[in-house]
């Protein structure tokens, strides 16, 4: 015999009505039964189901009631029987919590919403996102059920979610017969939603032109700015949409109205890559010279974003090619900190100025290095710029790659001689901002070309105590290799006061890093461990550290450390150690220990 679930999936009435009868099914296959019927509207199913004595308002583990299943599947004669079985017609359902009303609008069938509707189904009910029945079947455009809704008097302008109306939604997909229904049922064409957006920039930002023609034909607000201070233009621009552009010029559009950021529809469509939209406006007589509030013009947004023809079409318009934005930089100093060769090939090109700087003395070689174009810098040096050319803060282009972590540009620079042991801001050296900025490739770079690990800054700090303080081990084993310093105090932290890399590894509670410290610096670094135990007890030294660290320094270092040691300190201090051990005819084991290489990392 079938069971009640197979029963109603294969409509088999009798069958149903015999297990009904004969008591041969629990509560709970009633209740899931009744929704399948419900889902697959089966009127006979359904009534027996309910005959049973099953409640019509049950709800289903996605929080679906009957009712709200048979509006939202378009089953008119079962939406009717469940009305008649008096079931809750404002009950909300399922997981967007919509009435039946809602569903039948949204999915557009007209039969169950115009029974509801005759039931007293509030026509303006709002669902947990504000949106009524009408906004649901505008936004999907179900123009059918707008009309029978618009006919029983729905309102057309009531808000929904984000404070849409009917028309907004209508407009968003571009349901142009709706827009006119509405238009012609009072809505109005100035209405806001919680961005300031009008139904005219709402169908610009969509690209609908056909809606847009209808707006502006009513005689719509052409310029209203929404809460941006954006207009229906700088959203057609932004989005390269020609024929809106076009519509709303001839309709009187404001060509250089400027948003919050004063950033003109020419600007947006720069910045978008848009030529036939900066054709056109250039056509139109817009005032290519405009800044927004960085100062920054319409090319120095195209040369940012690498637009090389927009950048032509601006220039034999007119616009400044030197112009210079808050920073003071110019165009071509945007577009060789982004790495757009193209742009900038073509700038030196039409004669921008190569010697300006911007406001902190940065030059275009600053900028390309910065950026991490290699071609940039190299197509710059050809161009005869000094690559150890310093800002106001005495930084190289060197350093300004290292900042940005750019380790491809750091290398052409040094190729082409840039000094790598200069100081610059605060006496940092290149060496010191790569284990600073916690960049070990820059630093193990950095040291293969011979960078001093023994520079401190003005503050009396060497790379070898930034590694330790940034807790960056591998930094700390390219030191260690390089042979560091470890006794120069540095006054940087004021809350553990003067103190050089072994201290500042107590402070930092960096067991590990000391065991290597023992093993490259042997009984110095035991004896510095010992002397700052016994002098730092104001300092917050945990008690379970202190005890390691004095297990630490009463073990005797072994016989094969104090000879790394000497034959490091033979080689000299820099860089230059791994090659001189590397000439030497060594097992690979022993290259790999007296360069630190057999360290292993926490992070390993």
């Amino acid at each position: 015999m079938l069971s009640i679930k197979e029963a109603v999936e294969q409509s088999d009435i009798d069958t149903l009505r015999d297990l009904v009868h004969h008591k041969q099914c629990t509560d709970e296959e009633l209740k899931s039964c009744l929704f399948i019927a419900a889902r697959n509207g089966q009127l006979d199913i359904t009534a027996t189901i309910l005959e049973a004595g099953m409640k019509p308002d049950v709800h289903d583990e996605e929080e679906y009631t009957p009712l709200t299943l048979a509006a939202k599947h378009g089953h008119g004669m079962l939406t009717n029987l469940l009305v008649m079985w008096d079931c809750s017609i404002h009950m909300p359902g399922g997981p967007d919590q919509n009435t039946a009303l809602h569903y039948g609008a949204s999915e557009g069938y007209l039969e169950p919403v115009k029974i509801l509707i005759e039931a007293k189904s509030e026509i303006n009910s709002r669902n947990v996102q504000d949106d009524t029945p009408l906004i649901l079947a505008c936004l999907h455009g179900h123009l059918s059920v707008v009309k029978f809704l618009l006919a029983q008097n729905a309102s057309v302008r009531k808000r929904g979610y984000q404070d849409r109306t009917a028309l907004h939604c209508a407009t968003e997909n571009g349901h142009t017969e709706i827009c006119k229904l509405l238009l012609s049922s009072a809505a109005d064409l100035e209405e806001e939603d919680t961005f300031g957006n009008t139904p005219l920039i709402c169908a610009a930002e969509r690209g609908h032109a056909e809606v847009l023609q209808l707006f502006l034909s009513q005689g719509c607000d052409v310029n209203k700015m929404n809460h941006s201070a954006g207009t229906a233009l700088h959203f057609a621009a932004q989005h390269g949409d020609l024929d809106c552009c076009t519509l709303l010029l001839e309709g009187s559009a404001e060509i250089d109205a400027q948003d919050i950021r004063r950033f003109t529809p020419l600007m947006m469509a720069a910045l978008n890559g848009h030529e036939d939209i900066v054709r056109l406006l250039i056509e139109r007589k817009c005032n290519v010279s405009m800044a927004a509030y960085n100062k920054r013009t319409a090319l120095h947004l195209a040369a940012e974003r690498g637009r090389l023809l927009c950048c032509k079409l601006l220039l034999e318009s007119g616009t400044g090619i030197d112009a210079r934005d808050s920073m003071g930089c110019t165009p071509i100093h945007i577009a060789a900190n982004k790495g757009h060769t193209s742009i900038v090939r073509f700038l030196i090109e039409k004669g921008a100025d190569l010697k300006k700087r911007a406001i902190n003395g940065n030059t275009l070689l600053h900028y390309a290095a910065s950026g991490g174009s290699v071609q940039c810098c190299k197509d710059l040096i050809d161009h005869r710029f000094d690559v150890n050319a310093q800002n106001r803060d005495g930084i190289t282009p060197l350093i300004t790659a290292i900042y940005s972590k750019q380790i491809k540009t750091a290398k052409v620079l040094l190729d082409e001689g840039s000094k790598i042991n200069h100081r610059g801001l605060h006496g940092m050296t290149a060496l010191n901002e790569a284990v600073f900025y916690k960049c070990p490739q820059l630093a193990a770079l950095l040291l293969e070309y011979g960078a001093n690990p023994n520079l401190e800054d003005d503050a009396g700090t060497l790379p070898l105590w930034f590694a330790v303080d940034g807790n960056c081990d591998e930094s700390v084993r390219l030191l260690l290799g390089a042979n560091s310093d470890y006794d120069i105090r540095s006054t940087l932290n004021s809350l553990c006061g003067p103190c050089n890399p072994i201290e500042h590894a107590i402070h930092k509670q960096k067991t590990h890093v000391l065991e290597w410290f023992l093993s490259a610096y042997c009984n110095r670094a035991s004896n510095i461990m010992r002397q700052h135990l016994m002098t730092a007890a104001s300092l917050p030294i945990q008690s379970s550290t202190a005890e390691v660290v004095q297990n630490l320094y009463s073990q005797p270092c072994l016989l094969k450390e104090y000879c790394r040691k000497s034959i490091i300190n033979s080689f000299g201090r820099g860089s230059k150690i791994k090659k001189k051990i590397k000439k030497i005819t060594l097992p690979y084991v022993l290259q790999q220990y007296l360069t630190f290489n057999e360290i292993k990392l926490l992070s390993d």
